[in-house]
């Protein structure tokens, strides 16, 4: 782990470094001997992937323990032993974090051992809720079980601020939707592919993708300033929402979710709406992606979508032409085209987002 590394990447953040003079500075402490990991690095680093490693082996074997046992453990030991382990959960993570501030980590953000406690405490409010549902059968459908889960698991982001714990927030919400419209077919209209509603899937995880990139301060917004916040303190709050698996995870369904409704629309051509709709997300995504934020894992992803979405209208054309046979072959020519194409500019665009330039 390079810590010089991630220290120029802060200092470029908080813009006491430039675009211009980012790649230089990058590329002096990487060349520097010096800058190679030691082995207490390698040390820290090993403990702290063991100790995430174990929070999540010892929460998910709670939840297999306690169904392992389902039979021969009455009604008071399943939830005395989920209650117990809770209680101490909470209370490990407060001993940790006092004793992280005493270490003078104040913030306490990211990939520390106590906030994989809070994961294996996420992990095991899960299972309480479960147990609650699976002992009492109270009659609620299985997705609020983890609509509940994802409400109890925000506040532990909020407060660990770490990409594993904001990623599972995602997911249950996710999981959520797709288990409320398999319970309710229909309810808010019609569906699409497997009786997922991509609509509802779109929406959600569009809105979760742009208020993680104004949280962070990625878009250039700070909320804290406009909020009357110090800069320091505005600070924090990015890092408190610098979720970059979450937003990874929330784009990729968003392409997902727009390509396959922009692909029923080219073969059904109701209102044309999702595929004007699909071609105006990927000429925004390509400004904020390819020109502000550089990401090149949304631009192949969004690229590759727009590559299927083209060849699907040429598909429908080669379908209601007078000559199927040679428009196969031009479409195949054009999928190999297409495709070798964007393979070509997504490594010219990796070159150049290396450099830290634009074009």
């Amino acid at each position: 782990m390079n810590n010089l590394k991630t220290a120029v990447w802060h200092w470029y953040k908080q813009e006491k470094i430039t675009q211009a003079s980012l790649p230089d500075a990058l590329t002096c402490v990487t060349d520097n001997a010096e800058n190679h990991p030691t082995a207490t690095q390698w040390c820290a680093l090993s403990d702290l992937l063991l100790s995430w490693l174990a929070a999540l082996l010892i929460g998910t074997g709670l939840v297999f323990f306690v169904a392992a046992n389902w039979q021969t453990m009455s009604l008071f030991a399943r939830f005395a032993l989920v209650e117990a382990a809770v209680i101490f959960t909470l209370l490990l993570y407060v001993f940790m974090r006092w004793r992280a501030i005493n270490h003078r980590d104040k913030l306490g953000f990211g990939y520390t051992s106590a906030n994989a406690v809070l994961l294996m405490l996420a992990i095991m409010i899960g299972s309480l809720l479960a147990l609650v549902g699976q002992t009492y059968q109270t009659g609620a459908d299985p997705w609020q079980l983890f609509a509940l889960w994802a409400l109890f698991t925000l506040p532990l982001a909020l407060v660990a601020g770490s990409e594993l714990l904001w990623l599972l927030f995602g997911l249950l919400l996710n999981l959520a939707t797709v288990l409320y419209y398999q319970t309710f077919p229909g309810f808010f209209g019609r569906l699409f592919l497997f009786d997922l509603a991509l609509e509802a899937l779109f929406l959600l995880n569009l809105l979760l993708h742009v208020s993680s990139l104004l949280l962070s301060g990625k878009l250039g917004f700070s909320l804290g300033l406009t909020l009357g916040l110090s800069k320091e303190l505005s600070s924090n709050n990015h890092q408190r929402f610098a979720a970059t698996l979450l937003q990874q995870l929330t784009i990729s369904v968003v392409v997902v979710s727009a390509t396959l409704l922009a692909i029923e629309e080219i073969f059904d051509w109701n209102s044309g709406v999702w595929l004007w709709g699909y071609f105006a997300l990927i000429a925004v995504g390509y400004w904020l992606y390819n020109l502000k934020l550089k990401q090149i894992f949304v631009l192949a992803i969004g690229g590759f979508s727009l590559v299927a979405v083209s060849n699907s209208l040429l598909t429908r054309l080669v379908l209601e032409g007078n000559e199927p046979v040679g428009l196969l072959l031009v479409l195949g020519l054009c999928i190999i085209g297409t495709t070798s194409l964007l393979t070509i500019w997504l490594r010219q665009r990796h070159r150049v987002f290396s450099k830290g330039g634009n074009r």
